[in-house]
């Protein structure tokens, strides 16, 4: 389950990972070189059906409000999409690594 409780942590700490995860899970777990057991992935099935999705969505927005809220302004990128503590993004999303690279953290 560690590894599923890391995917959604990414999930509200990173608003790229939210969007693809929400759009494609299984295409943003293999892009992100997430490995998760069966049983995780059957949970994230679950968790992210059509149904659930938007409500899903609505509850990471809130967590990352709240997260923003509580962590250090010197953790973080100057613009919202870029919080310090997200997964570095997949060579498949090369226009998104090059902007994080050429963002300057705050100091």
């Amino acid at each position: 389950m560690d590894f599923l409780a890391t995917v959604i942590g990414n999930a509200v700490a990173d608003p790229a990972f939210r969007t693809r995860l929400l759009d494609d899970p299984r295409g943003a777990i293999d892009e992100w070189g997430f490995r998760l057991s069966k049983g995780e992935m059957r949970m994230l099935d679950e968790m992210l059906t059509e149904d659930k999705k938007e409500k899903l969505a609505q509850a990471f927005d809130n967590l990352e409000e709240q997260l923003l809220e509580a962590v250090p302004k010197i953790v973080l990128c100057p613009q919202k999409q870029c919080p310090g503590f997200g997964c570095y993004p997949p060579m498949s999303q090369e226009s998104l690594r090059k902007k994080l690279d050429e963002l300057k953290f705050v100091a």
